[in-house]
């Protein structure tokens, strides 16, 4: 059974006393991902469109199409997929983290980030096949995309923990084990929205804890599913093993 709750109280009896290193990640990853924002940013502001949307005062119709030229004006499907990468290379190394902190009560260092790295040939190519699928279900329509993107939700996690699991194969499970609670884990991201709310009102500050807590949750829950689909049979222990 999905149990959200259990999930976060979890969460904050694992990061307590540890916040320092998931904290310190959550900046340098940000940081990171900051970096590859600001040529996307340079370009927007010096866009002529985007300050004709700024200083609008038209129907709703004439600025949905402004927007739409803003959008292909400032967008690269190039720069999006580099971004894609990087942040999963990110957070592969991020998830080795957890992964540790979710298993032993003992305190982390930043060496597990940095060991997390060399995962990046499987992120890169995990990146890769999840933008694929949720792409091109993403052109049926919004919401098939988003469905689709939670089923390959768990890929990360699997990919890290089982080392000898393909990328192909790691979707596979993740869908199996997804299977039944894509509405549990929607509403576990939704539980979330309000202090991401929160921390805009300290400027972003906040999401450097937020961002961990929410991160742990989702291995507790991920821990959970696989645990489910184990005793139930959906898996079997050696699909994890080759």
């Amino acid at each position: 059974m999905f149990d959200r709750k259990k999930y976060k109280m979890f969460a904050r009896k694992q990061l307590k006393g540890r916040w320092a290193v998931p904290v310190i990640m959550t900046l340098i990853i940000t940081a990171i991902m900051f970096l590859f924002d600001i040529p996307n940013l340079i370009r927007l502001f010096s866009d002529e469109v985007f300050w004709k949307l700024w200083y609008f005062e038209g129907d709703i119709t004439e600025a949905y199409e402004l927007y739409n030229q803003l959008s292909s004006n400032s967008s690269s499907y190039l720069t999006s997929i580099i971004q894609v990468v990087a942040e999963a290379i990110l957070s592969f190394a991020a998830i080795n983290v957890y992964l540790k902190m979710s298993r032993s009560p003992e305190k982390v260092s930043l060496k597990y980030f940095v060991e997390g790295l060399n995962n990046w040939s499987r992120a890169f190519l995990a990146a890769l096949w999840n933008y694929l699928w949720v792409f091109i279900w993403s052109l049926l329509f919004l919401i098939p995309g988003i469905i689709k993107a939670i089923s390959y939700s768990q890929m990360y996690y699997i990919l890290c923990e089982y080392k000898d699991v393909s990328v192909t194969k790691a979707m596979r499970i993740s869908m199996i084990i997804t299977h039944g609670h894509k509405g549990d884990l929607f509403i576990t991201y939704l539980s979330f929205l309000g202090w991401i709310c929160l921390s805009a009102l300290t400027l972003g500050i906040g999401v450097l804890w937020v961002q961990p807590y929410m991160d742990m949750t989702l291995i507790n829950a991920y821990h959970a599913l696989m645990k489910e689909a184990l005793e139930l049979g959906k898996i079997k222990p050696e699909d994890l093993t080759e």
